[in-house]
């Protein structure tokens, strides 16, 4: 089936499904008896409640596209990161960019692969309302994690700035009156061991506390350094938090919440083909066998505080202030040729912190909802970035230096004004509209190029002072359409944008340091939220997407140490896409979750000669499907059993689309995994998984650096046992 039959056949199963509830309304007079999913029969899907929109609605009340994962969700499929969110959601795409400490987040299409921690990512990353300004904040674990949203679509209005794509909201468990434990310890493959718990309750009648620790060691992994024939792969993260809530009254609660963290795991190896040797290619046939001369590790040490303030200064006015601190560094070293030989072997040094403060108003009428105030944030980051040469610097008619390398400091600042508001102005008809003015200036400074010989450095340029400027206006306009209690009906225009900024890479011309510009999105959008029955949950949606002035990284630039990656902005595209999600639940304990999401991404303007006109975007598979069955049942009075299978597949995929290279195109793949548990009462429970559990070989990154082209791989399957308490 050739790519315009199957976007054809994905649109119209899509949008067949979008037509579906409102025939199954038309006919819903035709059938009284009781059936299996009548409330009458006690199958019923439980109500999910969000808060996308700042505030808590049921999901069928939101008007816009919003995946839903509550915490045993997450465990239940083993989704250990933010990186294992694009296998249970369809249309998203989520992957380590830079061996395994720079994540890239793509929502339809829609996302960056810059590897410079000084650029934010295309959609916004929220943990507990703080965004994270870096992408190499966002190699965290899950743990006592509530929910996690994923809204698709430029969030203009309410978010802000880094929306093009979307946004990824994760939610931790809060703290409450009643005392809670929650205890797990596992063993997996590797030598893999983790250990998670929490604790909350009551410390009086106006202040409750949680408190929550993971902390995962592992001390062998599936690659091999063919150098030194050590297994790499070793994990040793540690990751706490700590909430207090005090309610004084009952119109003011204010939460308190502070987390620290370490990682200082194994770098993932690259898997090269070297063209300046020979030394790897007997092992060109084995994916997981790759070379390093170096010691491939990470020191990522993160910290931060948030405040919370929730006042109900009438019964329909509240005000809600959220001020915020992060701190972030990092120490990833790898060996980027991938060979025992000093080629490039890189060290990466960066610093982020970042303070924030959001302070908005609601007002709460019954056919009137406003939500309007300001945004402040400031951050800095720090890098210097060395790549030590010594084997390759001469062979470029460099001899004598051993190491080059680049260093910066960003500083920006950015201000915003929002108002959102949602009028129902008939029975069954809601108007929503929404404006957000930002200003945001960026200051990139410090800025040079070295070159080193035995630990003196001498700068290829003198350090270069820019900055950027941009002021935006995005929003939304939108109509929701309340077919019944249980369907709605939506459909919006919308509008946002990523600022411009600086690229963070190495480069032998100053001129490159020039700022890019701002991208922007406009999306048109059509769904449909229906609970069909009881048991039965349909969500679709049909959207199109006009990008202009897009910001693509790539090998852009040429050099005396060959082609330099780098960010610009390439010209437009336009991105035509559907997806729908089912839940159904036909019998009591058993539960079927199906996703599937199709897009079509097309460059319709290149003002970059690496870049074709009609070329695909990057990281934008055709077609995402993703499925999870999950049955349990008792087994006796005391204990149950559960069983759950899921899956996820993508269909071919391009990595990087500057000069359409070959080595950057990925061929569809399936992945799958198990879980079996055994729950004795309410508090214990033991369960034993498998990831990847048919070891599919796939490739999660390609990159052409100055020495051929590098790949990094998927990890292997994997199969363990939990042991956990709950009271």
């Amino acid at each position: 089936m050739n790519k315009i039959s199957k976007m054809r056949l994905s649109t119209l199963l899509i949008g067949t499904a979008m037509f579906a509830p409102a025939q199954a309304y038309a006919q819903a007079g035709n059938d009284a008896t009781d059936q299996p999913g009548d409330a009458s029969s006690g199958i019923v899907l439980e109500e999910i409640i969000v808060t996308a929109q700042k505030r808590a609605q049921r999901f069928e009340d939101v008007g816009l596209t919003v995946n839903v994962v509550t915490g045993s969700e997450l465990k239940s499929s083993g989704t250990e990161s933010i990186v294992d969110l694009g296998g249970i959601t369809p249309n998203v795409q989520i992957k380590n960019v830079l061996a395994n400490s720079i994540t890239n987040v793509s929502i339809r299409g829609i996302g960056l692969n810059d590897y410079a921690v000084n650029n934010n990512p295309a959609a916004g990353i929220y943990v507990d309302n703080v965004y994270l300004v870096s992408p190499a904040m966002l190699g965290f674990s899950f743990f006592d994690i509530d929910r996690v949203e994923v809204l698709k679509g430029p969030q203009g209005d309410l978010y802000g700035r880094n929306t093009t794509a979307g946004a990824i909201n994760i939610i931790s468990r809060k703290p409450s009156d009643e005392t809670d434990v929650m205890l797990e310890a596992g063993y997996a493959s590797y030598e893999n061991w983790h250990f998670e718990g929490a604790v909350g309750g009551a410390l009086s009648s106006n202040l409750t506390a949680r408190f929550a620790l993971q902390t995962v060691q592992q001390d062998s992994g599936w690659q091999t350094n063919y150098v030194t024939g050590d297994r790499i792969g070793k994990v040793d993260r540690t990751n706490a938090r700590l909430q207090l809530e005090y309610k004084p009254s009952d119109s003011l609660d204010i939460l308190l919440s502070a987390h620290k963290g370490y990682d200082r795991s194994d770098v993932a190896l690259y898997k090269a083909n070297n063209i300046l040797t020979a030394e790897e290619d007997q092992y060109a046939e084995q994916a997981r066998v790759a070379g390093a001369g170096n010691n491939p590790h990470m020191e990522l040490e993160s910290s931060g505080a948030a405040v919370t303030v929730n006042w109900a200064l009438t019964p329909e006015v509240s005000m809600t202030s959220i001020s915020a601190y992060e701190e972030f560094s990092r120490i990833h070293v790898e060996d980027t040729d991938g060979t025992s030989l000093a080629y490039l072997d890189a060290t990466y040094d960066n610093g982020v912190q970042q303070y924030s403060q959001e302070l908005r108003f609601n007002y709460s009428a019954e056919d009137l909802e406003l939500i309007g105030g300001g945004f402040y944030s400031h951050d800095k980051v720090q890098t210097r970035d060395e790549f030590y040469s010594p084997d390759l610097l001469p062979l470029l008619g460099l001899g004598g230096l051993d190491t080059i390398g680049n260093s910066y400091r960003q500083r920006t600042d950015a201000y915003a004004a929002f108002m959102h508001a949602e009028w129902t102005f008939a029975p069954k008809l809601t108007l929503i509209g929404g404006l957000r003015y930002t200003h945001e200036k960026k200051v990139f400074d410090e800025a040079t190029t070295f070159l080193c010989a035995a630990g003196g450095c001498n700068e290829v340029f003198a350090p270069v002072a820019n900055d950027y400027s941009t002021s935006n206006v995005s929003g939304k306009v939108g109509l929701n359409y309340k077919l019944t209690d249980e369907t709605l009906l939506y459909a919006s225009v919308s509008r946002g944008f990523k600022s411009g900024g600086f690229q963070g890479q190495l480069t032998f011309d100053p001129t490159v340091l020039e700022p890019f510009d701002d991208e922007k999105l406009t999306a048109y959008e059509l769904g449909v939220k229906s609970r069909l029955k009881p048991n039965l949950q349909l969500n679709a949606s049909v959207f199109h997407y006009e990008y202009s002035d897009m910001q693509i990284y790539g090998p852009l630039f040429d050099s005396p140490v060959g082609v330099l990656f780098g960010i610009a902005n390439v010209g437009d595209a336009r991105v035509t896409g559907a997806e729908a999600d089912i839940w159904w639940r036909p019998i009591v304990g058993l539960d079927l979750r199906f996703g599937v999401g199709t897009i079509d991404t097309k460059v319709t303007r290149s003002i970059v000669a690496g870049v074709t006109e009609g070329s695909v975007l990057p990281n934008a598979p055709e077609l995402t499907l993703n499925g999870q069955i999950r049955y349990n049942w008792e087994v006796s009075d005391h204990a149950s059993a559960d069983i759950t299978l899921s899956g996820n597949y993508q269909s071919r995929v391009r990595f990087d689309i500057v000069r359409l290279p070959n080595e950057a195109m990925e061929d569809g793949y399936f992945m799958g995994n198990a879980e079996i548990g055994l729950s004795f009462g309410e508090q214990w429970r033991v369960s034993v998984w498998g990831k990847n559990l048919f070891n599919k070989l796939f490739r999660t990154q390609a990159l052409n650096t100055s020495v051929g082209w590098t790949e990094h791989y998927g990890a292997a399957r994997t199969f363990g046992i939990n042991l956990s308490y709950k009271m």
